[in-house]
């Protein structure tokens, strides 16, 4: 998708922008089965899926939060829906050259499921493998205040550099009491996509309502950064590996 100059603008100002309806009903069906398939505790659909489950702060469940290094084996098909043309063309724009995949996430962000506090993706530490990225977060199920949608900082009142300390987040408060003027929730419907940089804050607060809600990022490097994603995982997985849901972790244990 050709992005315009003012949709570039926008992420260049803000450090994100919204597209409505990116992807068609088949593809977010498709996608939605997919995601169905790996949170399956059972399923070997994807045996290269990495799971992390952690104990719920509002009901002490261990409850599946998330799945990352998943596009790549049995899900090349949906690898093939996600980055397809349009998704390359819209990150060539903002970029100003070709991207690469760092990483990829589902969050499921199940009832019960803790806050994201507020932070800045970049304290992740990311800056080991390169100084920007883009995420495009997809949207697969109903976003709302309900099921604690996305809070993005609108004001692009910020530096494209960490605010506080690798491993901090902005705010240690769980719910959205940062969540002032300069913020802006983004309740979003499946197939709409929001494309973010790394230093953008941004946050969600605890999932107190009886309805989840799913997201699928896919974090980018330039090209002339090169392919970070092997190295990335490995050095993951030696500090934060996958766990199972007898041995869920606290929910202060959680990095980006």
């Amino acid at each position: 998708m050709t992005l315009s100059a003012e949709q570039k603008s926008t992420f260049d100002e803000k450090g994100f922008i919204v597209l409505p309806s990116f992807f068609n009903q088949d593809v977010m069906r498709a996608v939605s089965d997919w995601l169905d398939q790996l949170q399956d505790v059972s399923s070997n659909t994807s045996a290269h899926a990495a799971k992390y489950f952690e104990k719920s702060p509002l009901t002490g469940e261990n409850i599946l939060v998330r799945v990352e290094h998943v596009l790549g084996g049995n899900d090349a098909e949906i690898a093939d829906l996600l980055l397809d043309s349009r998704t390359i063309d819209a990150l060539t724009t903002l970029f100003g050259e070709a991207p690469v995949l760092f990483k990829e996430k589902i969050n499921y962000k199940h009832p019960g499921c803790r806050a994201d506090k507020l932070h800045q993706d970049q304290a992740a530490g990311w800056n080991a493998y390169s100084d920007f990225f883009i995420t495009m977060c997809i949207v697969v199920d109903p976003n709302r205040e309900e099921n604690a949608a996305l809070r993005f900082m609108n004001s692009g009142n910020y530096e494209k550099s960490l605010m506080k300390g690798e491993w901090r987040p902005l705010s240690d408060e769980s719910d959205v009491s940062w969540a002032d003027d300069e913020y802006v929730m983004l309740e979003a419907d499946p197939g709409d996509v929001i494309f973010f940089d790394c230093y953008v804050p941004h946050g969600s607060p605890p999932n107190a309502s009886n309805k989840g809600r799913r997201n699928v990022y896919l974090t980018f490097n330039r090209t002339s950064a090169g392919d970070l994603r092997a190295r990335y995982y490995a050095d993951k997985w030696k500090t934060y590996p996958p766990n199972d849901i007898e041995h869920a972790r606290s929910a202060d244990s959680f990095r980006v």
